[in-house]
């Protein structure tokens, strides 16, 4: 089969007058006197079902492939979830269905309510937009005879709330429009008001469309200046089908949701002080920036040491022993995931911690013996988010043989300064040269600090 070269690209305020038209068509051979259209060739009149190659594409991106529809004033005939296919349009003569003929495309009712159809397209991703491509093809008697398109760059925000306001969308969104239906009056009422919460651009002012033969299916718009945003609007006047809509452009800064606040499974209170790295906007503000009376005896810069550990297979335990603050996330003690760790965890009903005995250890030595005692404790999990640990205990020792407890058993939260003073550790009259901390099951520490 033989394919029509695309036509020459136009502007949006060129589209208006060179594509259109008065009267209504049946064949080619109505064309001959339209505009000064020129008469194609008899074996041109029927469109065929491939797609002319896009003068767009060696330049840009279609930004409607793998968009999602938001929301439609009326899906009757075709969804309008058609107009952002890749393929060509495509059609068979002969097959019909409960709604009428099968269409490859976005087509309405022929409009019986005020107003006139529109359906919203979230793109692929926050776009500028440089050029239009509207194919009608196969819409002979019943393409849409005149288009506008609208853009908004709206916010992850504004869309969530978008999204939550339009009837039907998180249907919509999950499953897809539904052939034979249509909205009601008062839902279009609902998604007009939602729309109208955003500030809309005109990207192509109302434009007429010819219809789907093969030497007039394609429209081509070239804009004037990019146009940027995250949602458009396409409007049908008054109703009626088109085939494919492909918006050209690049990505442009795509915005991305915030990330919502850490799950903090230990706060501040009896246990300790807890202080959210994400809290403070200075690093100065944190416990273990702030001077403090007592020396950080675990500090590699009063001689503090790692010593050993269960498994140092993404980080070592000398690692928890720096005055500065973790870096990144390998710039701590953490280890793998432990092989035998439970199918499903199963938390204690008493303790609230989960009941396995796996865990791993490190032991680090301190620069000098505390003779009156811990004075305080801070473990920081600095960018671990994903991988802290469940819950620790930290031991003491004089000699590295007899362990007593300084910690027990406690929760830890993600990215977190966890300061225990002296009121909250166990045996401050005991001397230390070693703690050992032990991490349930497994995970990851950026530092270990211990004051006296």
């Amino acid at each position: 089969m033989k394919s029509t070269p695309p036509p020459t690209t136009t502007t949006p305020s060129a589209a208006a007058a060179s594509l259109s038209h008065s009267v209504s068509a049946t064949s080619v051979a109505d064309f001959d006197h339209i505009h000064g259209i020129p008469l194609p060739k008899e074996n041109d009149d029927q469109c065929l079902n491939v797609s002319p190659p896009s003068p767009f594409a060696s330049s840009w991106t279609n930004m409607c492939s793998g968009g999602k529809i938001l929301f439609a004033t009326d899906d009757w005939f075709a969804t309008a979830e058609n107009l952002l296919l890749d393929g060509p349009p495509q059609f068979a003569d002969d097959l019909y269905c409960e709604q009428g003929k099968v269409m490859d495309g976005w087509e309405t009712r022929r409009r019986r309510e005020a107003g006139h159809d529109w359906c919203i397209i979230q793109l692929s991703h926050r776009a500028a937009l440089q050029g239009i491509e509207i194919d009608t093809a196969h819409f002979t008697g019943n393409h849409v005879p005149i288009v506008s398109l609208e853009i908004a760059d709206a916010t992850c925000t504004q869309q969530s709330t978008l999204a939550k306001e339009l009837p039907h969308a998180l249907e919509r969104l999950l499953h897809g429009g539904v052939q034979g239906t249509g909205s009601t009056p008062t839902e279009v009422e609902l998604a007009q008001a939602a729309v109208a919460a955003l500030e809309w651009n005109e990207m192509l002012p109302r434009t007429p469309l010819r219809p789907g033969f093969e030497s007039t299916r394609m429209h081509y718009i070239t804009l004037p200046e990019p146009a940027i945003g995250t949602l458009v609007r396409v409007n049908y006047f008054p109703d009626g089908g088109v085939a494919r809509l492909r918006l050209w452009g690049t990505s442009h800064d795509p915005k991305t949701p915030k990330p919502r606040p850490l799950y903090m499974p230990i706060t501040t209170g009896d246990r300790c002080t807890v202080v959210a790295h994400s809290s403070v906007k200075d690093e100065s503000e944190l416990p273990s920036r702030q001077p403090y009376e007592f020396l950080e005896l675990s500090s590699q810069a009063n001689g503090g040491q790692g010593v050993a550990c269960s498994n140092k297979h993404y980080g070592e335990p000398w690692r928890l022993t720096q005055v500065t603050l973790g870096k990144d996330m390998g710039d701590g003690w953490e280890t793998a995931r432990h092989p035998e760790r439970p199918s499903i965890l199963i938390k204690d009903p008493t303790t609230h911690l989960i009941r396995s005995p796996l865990q791993d250890w490190a032991i680090l030595k301190l620069g000098a013996t505390t003779t009156n005692g811990i004075q305080r404790i801070i473990l920081d999990t600095k960018h671990f988010r994903g991988n802290y640990p469940e819950s620790i205990v930290l031991e003491g020792s004089s000699d590295e043989n007899n362990w007593f407890p300084l910690i027990q058993r406690v929760r830890m939260s993600p990215d977190s300064e966890h300061v225990f003073e002296r009121h909250q550790i166990e045996n401050t009259d005991q001397a230390v040269s070693y703690v050992r901390l032990s991490i349930f099951p497994d995970g990851g520490i950026s530092r270990v600090r211990v004051y006296g």
